[in-house]
């Protein structure tokens, strides 16, 4: 390791550990501003990573983090295949697991804890910023571009942007988000019965909930975002499907829900929001007797707050997900009924997966339409940043967290 820094020397140390104790079935072969390593493990597939600038980014990654490790791809500092990026993401992700941490001395073992601490602060969240990212309204002046872009990679036939179920028979992404709206149609008791039903869809997305119960079971679906883009879409697509006495969508923060309903449901909206007791309060006052909502999301099971600096900066401004417990808690709160259930193992690293072979698949039409529609100036640093984002999400949640779904009736209040 002669004349390698200690970051890089580090960094080799734990790739061994990693490779050892997760994956000896892979070979890494790194290369330092054109200087090639011995290559790290015997597997039979080999991935290819190659840094530039070398000294200057792993002083970055281990002092900043996620930041300074999302930022020097999107600066191109980092070459590897889109197929072997998670491998190498998963070195860095892993990297703190005990299993990996065993084989370094006290200080390296330091420095790597410390390099990912640095990618976490506490911040208060907000949910006023939901239109930067689901409308991505820094980057397009047209809504219809901007859906245009998520359309690119999310599936065809309901536009879901949240975990699918991934049943050990499901294939495809499309299968996957069928899956998960045929289960909590069943989990809140929908079925041919329910004709003329109410459901309020809280941050509804692109319509994938409203649709689906309006058109397989008749149900009266609302739904609420703070996306200009995605209620755009919603009501053009309420007049080509012709269902204008069924659905209706509105520009309102879901804190000021109106009305009553039969069901009330959320897909993935719980990680921008703060203030849950006001949130579930509304929920079970909004609830027709007998009613029952199901409230979906990424939890976190630490005790302590993080929020990921870069996720903040990049992707979700003020977002991060709830803690399980205290959700649970809160829940039951306002509810006599709370009844929790999580995904399909690996779940949601199996629809980030495939969200990203579809990025890449229409890598061609994304970088012609960034550079033809948007205000962004560096297109390959764009579209960089949501590779990034899909892969380190799919380790990530790989690694710790998952996806839940809570049934929630009988309101106390």
């Amino acid at each position: 390791m002669r004349g390698l820094t200690r970051e890089q020397q580090i960094f080799l140390k734990v790739t061994g550990a990693y490779v050892t104790e997760e994956r000896p079935d892979i070979s890494f072969q790194f290369v330092f501003d054109g200087v090639h390593q011995p290559a790290i493990g015997i597997g039979s597939r080999v991935v290819d990573v190659s840094f530039h600038n070398a000294e200057r980014l792993f002083q970055r990654i281990f002092l900043e983090g996620s930041m300074g490790l999302g930022e020097g791809y999107s600066e191109g500092l980092i070459e590897v295949k889109d197929e072997d990026y998670k491998e190498f993401l998963c070195i860095c992700v892993y990297a703190t697991s005990l299993r990996i941490l065993r084989h370094l001395s006290i200080f390296d073992m330091m420095a790597v804890v410390r390099a990912r601490a640095g990618g976490y602060f506490s911040k208060p969240r907000e949910n006023a910023t939901i239109d930067n990212h689901y409308s991505l309204s820094d980057w397009f002046e047209s809504d219809d571009d901007s859906n245009r872009f998520f359309h690119y990679w999310l599936d065809r036939d309901h536009r879901m942007y949240s975990c699918g179920t991934w049943d050990p028979e499901t294939k495809t992404l499309e299968e996957s988000e069928t899956n998960k709206l045929e289960l909590y149609a069943k989990r809140m008791g929908i079925d041919e019965r329910s004709l003329g039903g109410t459901l309020l869809d809280l941050g509804c997305g692109w319509g994938g909930v409203l649709f689906f119960m309006a058109e397989r079971f008749g149900i009266r679906s609302k739904g609420l975002t703070l996306s200009t883009a995605q209620h755009s879409y919603i009501t053009k697509e309420i007049r080509r499907r012709n269902l204008q006495d069924l659905v209706t969508v509105e520009l309102r923060n879901v804190h000021d829900m109106e009305g009553t309903y039969d069901y009330i449901i959320s897909i993935g909206m719980l990680e921008h929001i703060s203030d849950f007791d006001d949130l579930y309060e509304k929920t079970a006052r909004a609830l027709n007797p007998g009613g029952q909502a199901l409230m979906h999301s990424i939890y976190s099971e630490s005790w302590f707050y993080k929020s990921d600096r870069w996720f903040l900066k990049y992707i979700f401004p003020y977002g991060a997900c709830p803690n399980f417990s205290s959700n649970m808690r809160c829940f039951r709160k306002y509810f006599n009924v709370v009844e929790p259930k999580k995904m399909p193992y690996l779940s949601y690293p199996k629809t980030l997966d495939a969200w990203f072979a579809n990025f890449c698949k229409a890598e061609p039409q994304i970088r012609e339409l960034l550079q033809q529609k948007s205000k962004v100036k560096d297109v390959e640093f764009a579209i960089r940043t949501f590779k990034h984002y899909l892969a380190i999400a799919s380790v990530s949640l790989s690694f710790a967290g998952f996806v839940g779904h809570t049934l929630v009736k009988e309101p106390r209040i």
